[in-house]
């Protein structure tokens, strides 16, 4: 009797999901419709924002495979409207990657920052190994929001590579205003642009990389060393933060 109850309370759960399964595709096919009607009469970059700003109020697979398309075409206001509405999709692997391999491909600054913010606020832990790709990126911006992006996913993948990093960047070292004349680091000529470019880099990624690994570790650090020395006594017995 109690298997026989059972059985039958377990068809009637099957069967309310199918039923709601069903009506949340009816309602992403109409989203749909409604949102192909609205983009024929989008006359401006704004009208198309406006349009998938609406789209995305509903997540379904349907609606994220269509919000997908838009990361590599289009304006850049439009592709980073479509990355906010994917952002929004917790913990979902074909969102994050979606948007991390998007950051890798398109070359907008702009976009490419947000599509890294916004795969961080997936959630994703996964998507650590393609963040940490962009710690080299040329654009102190971009290099910034996937450290960022990093700390929300509070994955250990990141621990090691952001220690990495920020040990070259507290070798860099200041100099001494030259007037532009001189041997330098890099060599001859004039260094003072690439010196201050680095001197910007440094101090704007090496706090990110502190806080970074104060929000992985749960800990506080004053500098990547003390950040280094923990870790390398509690590497093997560190348990990921939620």
């Amino acid at each position: 009797m109690a298997f026989k109850t059972a059985l039958l309370s377990l068809v009637l759960t099957l069967a309310a999901w199918a039923q709601d399964a069903k009506k949340k595709d009816e309602e992403a096919k109409a989203k749909l419709a409604e949102y192909r009607k609205e983009l024929k009469s989008c006359k401006t970059d704004a009208d198309v924002v406006k349009v998938l700003e609406g789209l995305g109020s509903l997540q379904h697979p349907k609606v994220l495979t269509e919000l997908k398309g838009w990361l590599g075409k289009g304006s850049v206001e439009s592709a980073i409207a479509a990355a906010e509405q994917i952002g929004k999709y917790k913990k979902d692997k074909d969102a994050a990657e979606s948007l991390a391999g998007a950051a890798g491909a398109r070359r907008e600054k702009d976009a490419v920052v947000k599509f890294l913010r916004y795969a961080g606020d997936v959630g994703y832990k996964p998507t650590t190994a393609r963040l940490v790709g962009f710690f080299r990126n040329k654009e102190t911006d971009v290099a910034r929001e996937a450290i960022d992006s990093c700390a929300k996913l509070k994955s250990r993948d990141a621990v090691d590579p952001i220690i990495s990093m920020g040990r070259e960047l507290e070798s860099i070292k200041e100099e001494k205003d030259t007037g532009g004349l001189g041997g330098g680091v890099l060599g001859g000529g004039v260094t003072g642009g690439v010196n201050n470019d680095n001197q910007v880099r440094k101090q704007t990624l090496l706090p990110a990389a502190i806080t970074a690994l104060e929000q992985i570790c749960g800990q506080k650090f004053a500098t990547i060393k003390a950040a280094d020395d923990w870790w390398r006594k509690n590497k093997g017995s560190f348990k990921e933060l939620e």
